[in-house]
């Protein structure tokens, strides 16, 4: 690495401008920058960056801003890095002595992830990234060990075994569009399979939630779990992990939201084989958590909660009595109406409400200027198709 790439940093050392961004790091930007001109000898760009990012992990990973000495690199790495409340849940899911992050990046993962091993190998291949990453590991007292390599390559010239091989792919390509096939990602998981299974006991990788689960379940063999990962009911990852060690006839589903404290496990077979009831619209309207439908677990849900659905592609329950520990949104039904402004208008607050749609052929805001309502208050309208094939719209107050 040259010199006037370790320089451009170097002013960061420095106790005044430690103090200085984390005094100004919420002031407007382009006053601040002004406010400095041109005299200082320092790299503008760089200052610039640990402003803005302070603002970002202050929210995604809020234990590290306690830290007046990290550096961070330009936003596009902040944005692809996983958020401290989904790294620390990575490091929960196995355990052990040696642990190996073959696509690094900045190092979040591999920070929270080496608190549960002895010790833990960081290989990242953009060299101003690494660096930044191996600085921060240091000043954090990681045990961790950053190599500035591709961690493929690193990993077939190894000739250890690990208890950990973790990998978060690239799921852009050249022209930075969404890729959504395993086959798609770089590294190219499905090429480098048998080497991963040779050389780790345990495979945990990271992917974006619009891939297909059912469809990888079928492409990684000896594959253990599932990790459903929301946050706020907002679904952030899939986390697939297999072990080398022991032959798994059932892939056990995970589904968590680690801010609303949501947990449910199924098995994929389970889901496949099992049948359920359908039933016109009760006195309890269900509506899982985001991690539980991207998973798939329609049946299993119904199952386990003793519901019944209100129609095989409407993926919403119903029950007599209400059901306490319901892993999502549970509410009371007012009333059952057609798309009909005067019928629905009186029984709203206000005119407004939440509108929510799940098997039906308009499109919320198309919903909305049809009724006629505003957004927000206390009453929840679900537009939804029942068991008749009615396409009907529940009131309901949550309960």
């Amino acid at each position: 690495m040259s010199a006037d790439f370790k320089n451009k940093y170097r002013f960061l050392e420095q106790v005044f401008w430690q103090n200085f961004i984390k005094e100004n790091y919420k002031k407007p930007l382009d006053k601040l920058l002004l406010s400095l001109n041109k005299k200082e000898n320092i790299d503008h760009n760089v200052l610039a960056n640990q402003l803005k990012a302070r603002q970002d992990i202050e929210i995604k990973i809020p234990s590290w801003n306690e830290h007046n000495k990290l550096i961070f690199p330009k936003k596009i790495n902040l944005e692809q890095c996983s958020s401290e409340l989904t790294a620390q849940y990575k490091s929960q899911i196995t355990k052990g002595d040696l642990c190996i992050d073959l696509t690094g990046g900045l190092g979040i993962d591999s920070f929270f992830i080496s608190q549960s091993f002895k010790h833990t190998t960081h290989c990242e291949k953009d060299q101003e990234l690494q660096f930044i990453a191996d600085k921060n590991f240091t000043t954090l007292e990681a045990k961790v060990e950053s190599r500035h390599t591709d961690g493929i390559t690193y990993l077939k010239a190894s000739d250890k075994s690990y208890d950990l091989i973790y990998i978060d792919p690239s799921r852009r390509n050249e022209n930075n569009n969404k890729l959504v096939q395993l086959n798609e990602y770089t590294p190219n998981i499905l090429d480098h399979l048998e080497l991963l299974m040779k050389k780790g006991k345990q495979i945990l990788i990271k992917t974006s939630p619009l891939l297909d689960i059912k469809q990888v379940i079928g492409q990684l063999t000896q594959l253990k779990e599932v990790h459903c990962v929301a946050v706020n009911n907002e679904c952030k990852e899939l986390l697939f992990l297999i072990d080398t060690q022991t032959s798994h006839k059932k892939t056990s589903i995970v589904c968590k939201d680690l801010k609303k404290e949501i947990s449910f496990t199924f098995e994929y077979e389970q889901e496949v084989k099992s049948n359920i009831k359908l039933s016109k619209p009760l006195n309890y309207l269900y509506e899982p958590n985001v991690s539980i439908l991207k998973a798939g677990a329609f049946k299993s849900i119904a199952l386990q909660f003793n519901l019944f659905k209100l129609h095989t592609n409407s993926h919403l329950y119903t029950s007599e009595k209400h059901i306490n520990s319901f892993p999502g949104r549970c509410f009371k039904i007012i009333s059952i109406s057609s798309l009909n402004k005067k019928e629905i208008l009186p029984l709203l607050e206000n005119k407004k409400a939440n509108i929510t749609k799940r098997n039906f052929p308009l499109s919320v805001n198309d919903i909305r200027k049809k009724l006629g309502v505003s957004d927000g208050g206390n009453d929840y309208l679900f537009a939804t198709t029942l068991v008749n094939d009615e396409k009907k719209i529940l009131i309901c107050k949550k309960h």
